[in-house]
């Protein structure tokens, strides 16, 4: 039993480690590659006015990480040429969901 605990814990600890990496990659390419037009920092104001920032389409009850995958993976109208590798995509959107507040 206690073997089972301590291989349950180390899971959830290179879980959430992996998170924090993912996260930390995705504000970096946030920066880059989003900030033209959102606000990918919380308290910042997004350049393009009808660009939500990160933090409010974080807090919207609606989004959660699955939705922002999704969302990713499908251009949206102003930046049509864009296209993210799985992985940064999977890194946006963990940094995007770090910014939800907490329910």
């Amino acid at each position: 039993m206690l073997k089972l605990l301590t291989v349950t814990a180390a899971i959830v600890v290179a879980a959430i480690d992996s998170a924090r990496a993912d996260s930390a990659k995705g504000a970096m390419l946030s920066a880059q590659i989003c900030s033209g037009c959102h606000a990918v920092r919380p308290g910042q104001a997004s350049p393009k006015a009808d660009a939500p920032p990160f933090a409010s389409i974080a807090a919207k009850p609606s989004f959660n990480i699955f939705t922002l995958r999704s969302f990713l993976r499908t251009p949206h109208w102003t930046a049509s040429n864009l296209s993210l590798k799985e992985d940064d995509n999977e890194a946006i959107a963990s940094y995007i969901m770090s910014l939800a507040p907490r329910r």
